[in-house]
């Protein structure tokens, strides 16, 4: 039995990709050279330019830093700006790769509990007044594990509260691309302008995983921090996945391939849910109503098990969630026994 919260991340373009990788290959690249921790300017020019048509919101490529994927982003943002004592905010549940990170830094974690539209916004701003918090780390367009998406007049109001306290926001938006409504969903950094907002992008889930490159978008003084602590972290990132990944920007329209997608995509969410009915209708209490992304989040009535799904405590501060679990849709793509 294959384990369903796990699965394979997207239905990569794997003639695209071959294609990008043998026109780097063939490009006469010089492999005796490092590249700038900051990462390779002309992969920084496009990624502002694919940002710009999708966004419509001119984003400065001196305003980025190339990293190795987002889990290298998340890293290096919390050891770069936080110190062991400092207070978070972040959903629940939410990633749980960033949580294992702000566990390393021994930072002090407090949940706000999510739900379809985001959080409560008066048990937030009631949380910075007591906590004083140095950052709040959101996935406000398809959280996963949930598939949960807030609106732009809710993330309006939250950076009105954002601003009114002047707290950091942390970005993480891996998913936004993967829509399954008509609805626009736009950046928190682009409503605010930038301001209190780091922004976090990867093409792993875009692309492919195995071409792991991310990228961080924020103002001066904090990319200059950023930066000077990646130089610390891996000098560079590699500079043969940068090229592929400007290759594949150059040739190809990741928008429009992306919603030529969308369909599959759909498909394998409804196949996910036909699975999950006739496979767990009685034992179930309810699952979340996914707007995007890769995953449903599901809570059961008794305690899942962990050869089949991933225990839910991953997603959480707490450890009181072994009812709970995420499946990812294109797990369906994979035999089931």
């Amino acid at each position: 039995m294959k384990n369903k919260s796990l699965g394979i991340y997207n239905i990569i373009d794997t003639d695209g990709i071959n294609k990008s990788i043998n026109n780097v290959l063939s490009s006469g690249i010089n492999f005796n050279t490092y590249t700038s921790p900051k990462g390779l300017k002309e992969l920084r020019i496009e990624i502002s330019s694919f940002l710009n048509d999708i966004w419509n919101y001119n984003i400065n490529y001196k305003d980025m830093l190339i990293t190795t994927g987002s889990q290298q982003s998340i890293n290096l943002v919390v050891y770069s700006l936080l110190n062991e004592g400092d207070t978070v905010l972040i959903e629940q549940p939410t990633y749980f790769g960033a949580i294992n990170v702000f566990r390393n830094k021994k930072v002090n974690l407090v949940g706000i509990n999510l739900n379809e539209e985001g959080f409560d916004l008066k048990d937030l701003e009631s949380k910075i007044i007591k906590y004083h918090p140095k950052l709040i780390y959101v996935t406000p367009t398809f959280n996963n594990p949930t598939g949960y998406s807030w609106s732009n007049k809710y993330r309006k109001k939250f950076l009105e509260i954002i601003n009114k306290y002047g707290i950091l926001v942390l970005e993480d938006d891996p998913y936004s691309l993967i829509n399954y409504t008509n609805y626009q969903y736009k950046s928190l950094y682009k409503l605010n302008n930038g301001r209190n907002v780091i922004y976090l992008g990867t093409f792993s889930k875009y692309i492919s995983p195995s071409i792991n490159v991310g990228y961080i978008i924020s103002n001066d003084n904090i990319l200059k921090t950023i930066y000077s602590f990646k130089e610390s972290f891996d000098l560079c990132t590699p500079l043969f996945i940068q090229l592929i990944v400007l290759n594949y920007l150059q040739n190809n329209n990741i928008k429009n391939i992306i919603n030529n997608r969308i369909p599959v995509y759909k498909k394998l969410l409804d196949k996910t849910i036909e699975y999950i009915n006739k496979n767990y209708s009685e034992s179930i209490l309810s699952y979340s109503k996914v707007k995007g992304g890769l995953f449903i989040h599901m809570k059961f009535k008794n305690e899942i098990d962990n050869n089949i799904f991933e225990i839910g405590n991953n997603y959480y501060i707490d450890k009181n969630h072994r009812n709970e679990t995420r499946i990812n849709i294109c797990s369906t793509l994979i035999d089931n026994s």
